[in-house]
């Protein structure tokens, strides 16, 4: 059986992700092509301050934030809840999801997302 081992990628930074303000850093830890399974990948994704990942809609697939360190506001169909760390959050397709960095420091989340 062959062993997975994370990819040493440095963070990209992306401006304005799912238009959102500001600007996240993300490393992209698995893709779908690492998997034998629906997950599509694995990031580790760092929310700059007073930066958000915009409100977005899934469909077909899903989606987990699970917050390392840092805090942040994550709305979720319409309902709103501050996340830190050791708090996870799930988005199902059909739902909308986004999260805004409310802290002066960066947040860090992993984000795991399957499709069906």
């Amino acid at each position: 059986m062959k062993i997975g081992f994370a990819r040493k990628i440095k963070h990209v930074i992306q401006k304005r992700c799912h238009n959102g303000k500001g600007a996240i850093l993300f490393r992209e830890i698995f893709d779908k092509k690492d998997f034998k399974s629906n997950l599509q990948f694995l990031h580790e994704t760092i929310v700059l301050p007073n930066s958000t990942i915009g409100y977005h809609k899934h469909l077909g697939n899903e989606e987990i934030y699970y917050v390392i360190e840092g805090k942040g506001l994550m709305k979720v169909d319409g309902q709103e809840k501050i996340v830190k760390p050791g708090d996870a959050v799930i988005t199902y397709s059909g739902s909308s999801h986004g999260l805004k960095n409310i802290y002066d420091r960066d947040l860090k989340i992993l984000v795991f997302e399957a499709i069906y």
